[in-house]
Formats: C-alpha cells, sequence, structure tokens
C-alpha cells in the first residue's frame, strides 16, 4: 500500500509539516537521525514583532503573529504542555536615530498595539546600561522550541511515525508518480533538511545563502534582571530559575554545529556592555540557519519530478514562519491551493536550474 508523504527532516519545518499533514488524514513516514546537525535545536526561541536598526515591524507579522499564537495556543492543548511565553522585550536605544525612528513609528496608528512605552534611560539602572533609554515590544514573547520538537518526536515515536536514522539519497528511487525508499511506496518525499539541502541530489541547485549561528544557555540566580526579554543587537530571554538563552552569532563561512570558543566569547562581551551581571555558561550550542538568498521560504515540487518536494529557508524565524507556512505546503501538497509566488520554488528555476 502506497502512504501518501515521505518526510525528511524533523527539525521546526519537518514537524509543522507532519502535523499538518496529519490533520488532513494524510499517511507519513518522518526520518530523522535524532536531530543530529538540525538547526532548529539553536534556535534562539524568540518572536520579535520589531527589528532592525529602523525599528520596522517583522514582514507580515499582523498576519503571521496571531496565527502562530493560535497553532502553539492548539499544540500545547493537545500535549498538555505550556510553548508559547508572552513576555515583554526591553528594547535599548543605541543612538539618536533610533530614538527619532521610535517617535515617528509609535504615533502610527496599526502600529500602536507593539509599541509600548518609551522608558526613560536609568529606568534600569541596577541591572542595564540603559544610558539612552529603552521602550517596550509587546505581543513578544519566546516559544520553548526544545520542549516543542520533544513533544512532536514523542508523538510520531508512538505512533510508530518516526525512522530514526539518517537519511541515504542513494536509497530513494524515484517513479513515474511515486518514489520508493527502502521497500516502501510514497506518493511524494518532502525534503526538510535544513541547511543539508545543499547537499541534496534534487535541491543543490537551489541559492542558498546559509549563516551558522551560536546560543548559551547561562545561569545568575543572584541577578535582579526584569522578568522581560533584553534586546540590544545581541538579546537575553529569561527561561526560568535562573537561567537565560543569549545570544546570537552569524557566521557564513563555516557551516558546522560546532560550538566554538570564539562566539562564547563574542556573546559574553556583548551582551556584557548593556548587561550589568556575571554568567556562568551551562550550556552552548550552535546550529546553520537555513536561508535562501531572497530571505523567503523555498517551497514546492522539484521542475522534473513532481514526487519530490521541499520545505526549507525559514532562517532565523521558523517559530513564526513555521506554523503558517507549513500549513501553507500542507495545502498545496493536497491539492487545496497553489503557493504564493515569493516562497515557491518556480522564481529560481529561470535563473538557477
Amino acid at each position: 500500500m502506497i502512504k501518501d508523504y515521505l518526510i525528511v527532516g524533523q527539525g521546526l519545518a519537518g514537524s509543522f509539516l507532519s502535523w499538518n499533514l496529519l490533520k488532513r488524514n494524510k499517511s507519513i513516514i518522518i526520518v530523522d537521525q535524532n536531530h543530529k546537525n538540525c538547526s532548529s535545536l539553536a534556535a534562539a526561541g524568540m518572536i520579535n514583532p520589531i527589528t532592525g536598526k529602523r525599528l520596522v515591524l517583522s514582514q507580515r507579522c499582523e498576519e503571521l503573529l496571531p496565527y502562530a499564537k493560535e497553532v502553539y495556543h492548539e499544540l500545547e492543548r493537545h500535549f498538555k504542555k505550556k510553548f508559547f511565553e508572552s513576555k515583554d522585550i526591553i528594547r535599548l536605544f543605541n543612538s539618536e536615530q533610533e530614538l527619532d525612528e521610535w517617535e515617528k513609528k509609535s504615533q502610527q496608528t496599526h502600529l500602536k498595539k507593539y509599541y509600548g512605552k518609551k522608558q526613560d534611560p536609568g529606568t534600569y539602572e541596577d541591572s542595564l546600561n540603559d544610558e539612552k533609554g529603552s521602550f517596550v515590544i509587546q505581543q513578544g514573547g519566546y516559544c520553548r522550541k526544545l520542549d516543542l520538537l520533544n513533544c512532536f518526536t514523542d508523538y510520531f515515536k508512538i505512533n510508530n511515525l518516526l525512522v530514526s536514522e539518517r537519511f541515504d539519497y542513494d536509497d530513494l528511487k524515484i517513479k513515474e508518480d511515486f518514489v520508493e525508499w527502502k521497500g516502501e511506496s510514497f506518493g511524494c518525499v518532502v525534503f526538510c533538511e535544513g541547511y543539508q539541502a545543499q547537499d541534496n541530489p534534487w535541491f543543490s541547485w537551489l541559492p542558498y545563502n546559509h549563516a551558522k549561528g551560536e546560543i548559551l544557555t547561562v545561569s545568575n540566580k543572584d541577578s535582579f534582571l526584569p522578568d522581560a526579554v533584553i534586546s540590544c543587537g545581541k538579546w537575553c530571554i529569561p527561561i526560568g530559575d535562573g537561567k537565560y538563552t543569549v545570544g546570537s552569532t552569524y557566521s557564513w563561512d563555516k557551516f558546522d554545529c560546532k560550538a566554538t570558543d570564539e562566539a562564547k566569547e563574542e556573546i559574553l562581551r556583548e551582551i556584557g556592555v548593556f548587561i550589568k551581571a556575571s554568567f556562568e555558561v551551562a550550556e552552548h550550542m550552535a546550529g546553520v540557519r537555513p536561508i535562501m538568498k531572497d530571505l523567503n521560504p523555498a517551497m514546492g515540487r522539484h521542475p522534473e519530478f513532481n514526487s519530490v518536494a521541499i520545505f526549507n529557508g525559514l532562517a532565523s524565524k521558523g517559530l513564526i514562519l513555521g506554523p503558517f507556512y507549513s500549513n501553507q505546503m500542507a495545502e498545496y501538497l493536497v491539492g487545496v491551493q497553489s503557493l504564493e509566488k515569493e516562497v515557491s520554488i518556480d522564481r529560481f528555476i529561470k535563473k538557477h536550474f
């Protein structure tokens, strides 16, 4: 009997897509080597509606953010576990330009729900170097992505949907309208491999621009930091019990998941500029963000093989993009809707295939 989908990779992209296909009563098998080289493990988990030096609203935030929150609430009800934590984000001003941007944007009606109050210099003088002041970003927070991935993994295992091994491309046989893998037949294989897609024989032609990133879990049970995410170039997320996730770094010249002393020193040095606390490093993680050159996700079927597809390129925003685009990908796979032009890999065919 032919199963509907073979999903390769069980990071955020593969997990969200698998969940959406199961909701549509599709039969699936997932192949993942116990999250080895999984970029999702090194994701910060922060969901921030206001980004960049110009304090702009994150792309399609007013559509994507409420959608993501509703999906997390749905998953919380199913797994009976808390994943999304609403938190204010204290954004420290770095320059007069940022102050000017806040003055302009905070008056725009559609942005007021995200732009909280401006805070005077020295508001957090006991814990932060906030000599230029700060403002509060509302509607943000963070997702406990490791708890989420572990719940997905356990669910897939219990239901005999997860094969824990390395996927070998040589084991996949492409037929006219289906694929075979290790003696089983599937209507379609969907690759959700993150940065490893650059070595995929069917999708290596896509224009990738991956970036390695590293984060730390640190502890300081005696600090008096505010109960909020703190952002000033680098960021600090309180995760409870005197622990924080801090980061992150960007590197475009080496794609591996090995933690480096150089990145650790950079993170500790730069958060030390705006946080008046010393930290002990409890954990150090590294991953490679799967990024396309135009910064949009890569979704769709192979231009020659209809039974081979990809869902990739969620970059550093998998926790806000994943819920929305995995639903769109599932709808596309089952033939209910087409993909947006901005995310379909068809946009790359003429120049790169």
